[in-house]
């Protein structure tokens, strides 16, 4: 017969039964983890937007003239220098005297060649100095001056077998003083400060000017012809830049296009920066002095906006021309 349970152990059962249902649930306990996002971090402040600082002569005169009969066109050195010679007397009983003469005799007629090489200088891909000479009786004056105001280049030579003195003046093709003043209706004006040019350059301009310094245009072998006011155009006609409104507006003072023949030692100026280059298609104009470019390289101009104006007046357009 069976005995009823005894209440201890009734207790004693329940105790175990609950510690048994407490330990399990513990062990079967699945834990979940808790992803946690990190706080997402700040965006990186964009670096200030630094212009590049103008640039000035890339390469030493000489590099690119024209050599002419009694001078030169010195497209690289941006001048124009002329040679002259004048006699001693061996009559003149002041040697000193007869020196200053044919010093003055020389200068008169470098003057004089001076003024005839300006006349062939090329303006633009259609007109030479002499055509606006001839035609505005201001601008002859104007050119006139220019050279009468030319300064001697170097020390005057004395040749002792041909008894005669020789020099060579100059004047500058661009700024307050040179040809270019004397072309424009108004006096070109000095350069402007360091950062007028990069005030108020657009966000796309500024864009281009972070990745690209200078811009290079190959003149390669098209026959490309160096003038004061080379106009850059598309394949279809448009011009993209016209550096005499910049001049005419005395934006530039004497920054220009600046025309080089090699590209080696410019690269390697710490000043120089990265550059944009691209290659002339064709030399379009009479006078062969406009570069074309493709219209794929005439569109990434275009986006530059006014990064291309401002290339021009720091002096960081390059036309390089074949040797």
């Amino acid at each position: 017969m069976n005995q009823p349970a005894d209440h201890s152990d009734l207790r004693t059962l329940g105790i175990c039964l609950a510690l048994t249902v407490l330990f399990g649930c513990a062990t079967s306990t699945t834990v979940i983890p808790v992803s946690v996002t990190p706080p997402a971090a700040p965006p990186a402040a964009e670096t200030p937007f630094v212009p590049p600082s103008p640039l000035g002569p890339v390469v030493a005169p000489g590099q690119v003239q024209e050599l002419v009969p009694g001078g030169a066109i010195d497209w690289s050195g941006k001048t124009v220098w002329a040679r002259g010679a004048g006699v001693v007397d061996p009559g003149n009983s002041s040697r000193d005297l007869a020196w200053q003469m044919a010093l003055r005799a020389a200068t008169v007629v470098a003057q004089r060649n001076l003024l005839e090489i300006v006349k062939g200088v090329r303006v633009d891909s259609d007109t030479r100095v002499q055509e606006l000479v001839a035609g505005h009786d201001s601008v002859r004056l104007r050119v006139e001056a220019v050279v009468k105001g030319a300064r001697q280049r170097g020390p005057a030579r004395y040749d002792s077998l041909g008894g005669t003195v020789e020099i060579e003046m100059e004047c500058d093709l661009y700024g307050e003083g040179g040809i270019e003043s004397a072309l424009a209706p108004q006096p070109v004006v000095g350069p402007q400060p360091e950062n007028a040019a990069a005030a108020g350059l657009s966000p796309a301009a500024q864009q281009s000017l972070r990745h690209y310094a200078c811009l290079v245009i190959d003149g390669g072998d098209t026959g490309l012809k160096p003038a004061l006011f080379p106009k850059l155009c598309d394949d279809r006609g448009a011009i993209l830049l016209d550096p005499r409104e910049l001049a005419y507006a005395g934006a530039t003072g004497a920054h220009t296009v600046q025309y080089v023949g090699a590209l080696g030692q410019v690269a390697a100026r710490p000043d120089f920066g990265q550059p944009m280059v691209f290659r002339v298609r064709e030399a379009r104009g009479e006078l062969g002095t406009d570069p074309v470019l493709a219209r794929a390289d005439a569109a990434a101009l275009r986006e530059m906006a006014d990064g291309l104006e401002f290339l021009v007046r720091t002096g960081r357009v390059l036309i390089k021309l074949a040797p």
